[in-house]
């Protein structure tokens, strides 16, 4: 590869800006919609859901973040697996990211329809016609793009200050339905409200409060632009979680303390609960105007995730494991447009096909609509968890081979072995109840999809193994021209450099 396309933006990300790219990934912004899960399986202790899977996530991702402060590679997950097992592996984790990620934004485009479609329905009985849905999807992929190709810092820039300011207004509505509501009680706070017990705060927390925070590690993919990204990246993870639980947990108490307990279920069981709960506070024409300046502000957020793609395709392509010159160029703002792109086409076309086959076996109505969303959802998730939990077993492997990182013991079996293993055993339990224990069309579908999709990840891997075309590993490059900046994680006690 030419020196020119080798390197993107140096220290061009700050501390806040990485926080703020954390929190678009988890997007506590569309909090008053997702909440609904929450509430309908443990009512009263709608909140420990939230809480739970705040924590879990904070666990679980202990491996991805140890793995920030060795290297920086823009690659994101993928580096980790590589440096634990190998190239194959790592070339592996990145096709099946990269398959989330185009799921990912099918499912965005499908939000923001559902989001508008819905809302207008529901507040004034109106469906908009069905080639208003599928142009608000397309729309939504053209705009998140336009969001992606920006230098690093003008994205830093204009994900802060769009992000904090509908993240304020979220939460001031919400705080004014707390304050007004006579419903307030310490009952809403105790994890003992839930009428079937913790199993329904389990369950509530194993289909939704930990997918809440899939997005976490968009950070991980700006990491080499990034300033200190060593101390930066894993900062702004666990700060930009933090925000977004205490967000969505303050959302999702206002909802329940809205209305009294018997109304609960009718919130739980609606496609857009706040609707349902905050009519009792505002006029429809705020809740319209509210949920459309979340779809604004939701397309603008989406340019986070969708830069972290363009850059783990790029990535892919600086290895030499996508041969494309044109993918591996960068514009003259060293952003890869040209990897953005392709990613735009793939998006749109899944999108329509996608759009065109509900439509004929579910027709067009509000329940599609939300449907839809759920669906790419579900192909997402199944895809999230094959790009995941691979590079969390892999820092432990990666610890056993490089005996000069100076990790403790304790350290290294707690964030290399303890940790993956418990993560992929409560992975392996949300995915059983979360999908594979109601396995109903089209989800069904969905889950076949995204078993093909993972065997033609492996299949075309193992082909460019055989071909000897898996390209370089510029990860373990990476690793060998830092390793004298690397003492910083060390064991406080060594005296020695790694």
């Amino acid at each position: 590869m030419d020196k020119e396309n080798r390197y993107l933006n140096k220290n061009s990300m700050s501390l806040l800006s990485l926080i703020f790219i954390t929190i678009a990934g988890v997007l506590p912004i569309i909090a008053p919609i997702e909440v609904a899960a929450f509430i309908s399986n443990a009512l009263g202790a709608a909140i420990w859901p939230v809480i739970l899977g705040y924590l879990l996530f904070l666990a679980v991702s202990l491996p991805i973040l140890e793995y920030t402060r060795i290297v920086p590679f823009t690659g994101g997950y993928y580096g980790l697996a590589e440096l634990g097992f190998g190239k194959t592996v790592g070339k592996f984790t990145a096709l099946c990211n990269y398959l989330f990620y185009n799921s990912w934004q099918m499912a965005n485009a499908f939000f923001i329809g559902w989001l508008i479609v819905d809302t207008i329905y529901i507040l004034y009985g109106q469906m908009i016609p069905v080639w208003g849905w599928i142009l608000i999807s397309i729309l939504t992929l053209f705009i998140t793009f336009t969001i992606t190709i920006q230098h690093p810092k003008n994205l830093g820039r204009i994900l802060t200050v769009s992000v904090l300011s509908v993240l304020l207004i979220v939460v001031a509505t919400a705080v004014y339905v707390i304050l007004k509501s006579s419903y307030n009680s310490t009952y809403y706070l105790s994890p003992l409200s839930s009428p079937s017990g913790f199993v329904g705060i389990a369950l509530a927390t194993a289909v939704v409060g930990f997918y809440t925070f899939t997005g976490y590690a968009s950070p991980l993919f700006y990491s080499e632009e990034s300033v200190d990204s060593r101390k930066n990246v894993w900062r702004a993870i666990y700060l930009g979680l933090t925000i977004s639980a205490v967000t969505i947990a303050i959302v999702t108490y206002s909802e329940v303390v809205s209305v009294p307990y018997s109304k609960l279920s009718i919130i739980g069981s609606s496609s857009m609960p706040q609707l349902v709960a905050w009519i009792y506070y505002f006029p429809k024409v705020f809740l319209l105007a509210l949920n459309l300046i979340i779809g604004i502000v939701s397309l603008i957020a989406f340019g986070g995730g969708s830069g972290a793609q363009a850059r783990l395709l790029w990535a892919m392509s600086r290895d030499g494991f996508i041969n494309s010159s044109w993918i591996n160029k960068l514009d003259n703002n060293k952003v890869p447009r040209n990897a953005a792109i392709f990613n735009l086409l793939l998006a749109l076309v899944t999108t329509i096909v996608a759009s065109f086959i509900l439509i004929y076996f579910y027709g067009y109505n509000p329940n599609t609509v939300e449907l839809s969303f759920y669906v790419a959802g579900t192909l997402s998730t199944i895809l999230w968890y094959f790009h995941h939990f691979i590079p969390e077993m892999g820092l432990y492997a990666f610890l056993r081979k490089h005996k000069e990182f100076k990790f403790s013991k304790i350290r290294k079996l707690i964030s290399g072995l303890i940790v993956p293993v418990g993560g992929v055993a409560f992975f392996l339990y949300t995915f059983y109840e979360g999908i594979i224990g109601d396995l109903v069309e089209p989800y069904f579908a969905a889950v076949i999809i995204g078993f093909l999709l993972i065997l033609f990840a492996l299949i075309y891997t193992l082909y460019k193994r055989r071909k000897g075309a898996l390209g370089e590993s510029v990860v373990l490059y990476y690793i060998s021209e830092n390793k004298e900046d690397l003492t910083h994680i060390s064991d406080v006690n060594s005296n020695k450099n790694i």
